[in-house]
């Protein structure tokens, strides 16, 4: 996957999504059981292509190379790209890309008690409460995640 680098952050790498980016990919017509091997059909019956299942908004969705271990227990690695839409509102617990007093985290929405805070996934960090004092902004929700197989 080719994608156009934009910016490099102490935590975060941004890149533009290129509709070639997730160009059509060879599919076979069946399901793979991920449990007991089957035989595979001999020949394929589809194109995927990535980008009409991983982007939903064109022009409201970019990638973000993610650096850190802040969210390892959500399957965020570093290393990973994530596939962010800026068009969507985010939920209670969605996983978003934030600005904080000028620096990007990502990290999981929780609202409780009339109060916002941004979850780490790794017990060795903190969660950060959102206050007035602070300048914040939500840049979009982390809608896929991409990652090699180990």
């Amino acid at each position: 996957m080719k994608l156009k680098h934009l910016k490099h952050t102490d935590t975060l790498d941004f890149f533009a999504v290129d509709e070639d980016a997730f160009s059509s990919i060879p599919m076979f017509s069946d399901a793979v059981q991920a449990g007991f091997p089957s035989p595979a059909e001999d020949h394929m019956d589809m194109d995927l292509n990535l980008n009409d299942h991983l982007v939903q908004n064109p022009s409201a969705t970019f990638c973000v190379k993610a650096i850190g271990e802040s969210m390892k227990d959500a399957g965020i690695q570093s290393g990973d790209i994530m596939i962010v839409d800026k068009s969507l509102e985010p939920q209670n617990r969605s996983i978003v890309l934030a600005v904080i007093d000028g620096e990007f985290t990502v990290k999981r929405v929780n609202v409780n008690d009339d109060a916002l805070y941004l979850m780490p996934e790794n017990s060795n960090f903190s969660p950060i409460k959102i206050t007035e004092e602070m300048d914040f902004q939500v840049w979009g929700v982390v809608t896929y995640i991409i990652h090699k197989a180990v």
